[in-house]
């Protein structure tokens, strides 16, 4: 079960389906038809506009970030941190059924509230499988493995309660369960056909919806399947559909949360496949969990981000770095700091200076380490560890930590 539960933490579990249910569908100009093909610039990247992790000198983390929480929750539980207030967990049952709870954490004072005691569709045999929240809403999804049918939630939140529940999208076995993510107001979720189902050759989407609303929007589709799951990026979401062209492009791209305009998009070079991607205050980060014999400076494995600040549509041309791990979770921003997850450490890498920090693993945490929870430009950074007594098992727990980066510890990042 944790082994299940640890491919949802880090987005390798289905990204999909497609089906819009009740209130109105507005699609976005590509899902109408497809565009036509076209020739795609992508970036060109040199091995010497690349440093890695091995340029810099390592700092003690004791001087550039302090713990601003630690917080005990029931062994197993998943969290996301997408925003800087409340986080979305998913807490493992006590029986069979029901298979999942939802709660909320507080980050500033670790308190909880239960939002979801089970499923909508509990009475139909399904569970719920995934969840998302922002301050204001929660999305989520429900799985029947016994009718091979998913379904996709969203509610208003309000002083910890949920309100407003709504049905937003079904699919059956011919689609993937969706991936999600939760930004201000609005509700995302991503899906894509099951390659060996009967809708196969139909395009993926990216859609959206209001929390609380029936209204659904598709702000995109792609003629092939994500590369990877929908990512939060505090004003919009990062998706990576393959480009309307001929061969393989990636593109990395930003929808606003406001208005499911693009706001910003990359192309990668042609049959390089990200692992995942996200935004923060340099722009787009990806990773690669393979080596290319081709690509340049972005051909060995590890996760990628420019070393200097966002600027839309202009990726040539940049000074790179790239964390030399296999990529796991999304990174990170949090002050001067680009985090990542490294083997099992949580680290900060500052291109100013050229240092990063990594910090201790707690005692007791399992081999995958401490978790990176946070996405897009947080104020602070949350961990998520899976902690086991050898001695007595009634002592496993999850723990969740929260650090803030000290303020004038370190110089600008760029």
């Amino acid at each position: 079960m944790l082994l299940t539960r640890r491919n949802l933490l880090i987005g390798a579990g289905a990204i999909a389906g497609v089906a819009a249910l009740g209130g109105g569908l507005s699609l976005a100009t590509n899902a109408l038809e497809g565009k036509k093909e076209a020739t795609v610039e992508s970036i060109s990247v040199p091995e010497d506009a690349v440093n890695a992790l091995s340029d810099y000198s390592q700092a003690d983390y004791t001087q550039h970030v302090k713990a601003a929480g630690s917080y005990k929750l029931a062994y197993g539980t998943l969290v996301w941190a997408d925003n800087d207030t409340v986080a979305a967990c998913l807490v493992p049952g006590e029986s069979a059924s029901p298979l999942n709870t939802v709660s909320l954490l507080y980050l500033s004072n670790g308190k909880t509230a239960s939002a979801l005691s089970a499923a909508q569709g509990a009475d139909e045999g399904f569970e719920i499988v995934d969840v998302r929240c922002s301050e204001n809403g929660l999305v989520w999804t429900e799985s029947s493995a016994y009718e091979s049918a998913w379904r996709v939630y969203t509610a208003k939140l309000s002083n910890g309660s949920v309100t407003s529940i709504t049905q937003v999208d079904q699919g059956d076995g011919n689609w993937l369960i969706p991936s999600i993510a939760a930004v201000g107001e609005t509700a995302f979720w991503q899906v894509c056909p099951n390659t060996s189902g009967e809708s196969a050759a139909e395009r993926s989407a990216l859609k959206s919806a209001r929390f609380g609303s029936g209204d659904v929007a598709v702000p995109y589709t792609s003629k092939k399947p994500f590369a990877t799951r929908v990512t939060a990026a505090d004003d919009g979401v990062v998706i990576t559909p393959r480009a309307e062209a001929q061969g393989t492009y990636y593109q990395l791209t930003k929808i606003s949360a406001k208005d499911n305009s693009t706001v910003d998009q990359m192309t990668l070079p042609s049959s390089m496949t990200p692992d995942l991607a996200s935004y923060g205050r340099s722009g787009f980060s990806f990773g690669f969990s393979s080596i290319y014999n081709f690509g340049g400076g972005i051909a060995n494995l590890g996760t990628y981000t420019p070393r200097s600040a966002a600027s839309a549509y202009h990726y040539n041309d940049l000074q790179w770095f790239r964390f030399s791990r296999s990529p796991i979770t999304a990174p990170c921003w949090s002050g001067e700091w680009f985090v990542v997850k490294s083997t099992t450490a949580l680290c900060g890498v500052n291109f100013g200076s050229k240092s990063y920090f990594a910090i201790d693993t707690p005692s007791g945490c399992d081999t995958y380490g401490e978790h990176l929870v946070s996405t897009g430009t947080r104020s602070s950074f949350v961990g998520l560890s899976q902690i086991t007594d050898d001695n007595d098992s009634g002592n496993n727990h999850a723990l969740v930590r929260v650090f803030t980066p000290i303020k004038g510890s370190i110089d600008n990042a760029f």
